[in-house]
């Protein structure tokens, strides 16, 4: 069974939908592509720890996202990435012996916002961009993150 959520944050309205104890989607603003019985999960409560400036609660939250393989490697990467820090599109392909355009093409269809932290990728020249919930929003992502790392 799925169960869905949504919380209010400091960067609006989060929608998100679990099943078996996984985290399958965390959208913002739109709830109408999450489907299921509605109610608080683990996962809930982590996404408020992590707005509450602890920015490592979700780095163990479960997930599991559909996705290609290709995909999938690009995720699990990036949940490598420590909260506060980011990394190039570049760094990603070459790590992954592939192409900067097929590491944004995997990242901008991550469903799983904030866990898998896309946000944590920027350009090679260091400006934020990219990012399908708004470069504001991933600009207040990066420098909370960084205001709340723990060493």
């Amino acid at each position: 069974m799925t169960r869905v959520d949504s919380i209010e944050t400091p960067l609006g309205t989060i929608h998100l939908a679990v099943r078996d104890g996984a985290l399958l989607a965390v959208s913002f603003d739109t709830p109408a592509a999450l489907g299921g019985e509605r109610g608080r999960t683990e996962a809930t409560e982590r996404l408020r720890a992590y707005f509450a400036g602890e920015v490592r609660a979700l780095d163990d939250l479960r997930v599991d996202p559909q996705g290609t393989p290709f995909q999938k490697r690009v995720w699990s990467l990036l949940r490598q990435i420590p909260a506060g820090e980011t990394r190039s599109y570049g760094q990603l392909a070459s790590a992954l012996s592939s192409h900067p355009r097929a590491v944004g093409a995997a990242n901008g269809k991550n469903p799983v916002a904030l866990v898998i932290p896309c946000h944590r990728v920027i350009a090679a020249d260091g400006s934020l961009c990219g990012y399908a919930s708004g470069v504001d929003r991933k600009r207040w992502l990066i420098e909370h993150e960084a205001a709340h790392r723990r060493v």
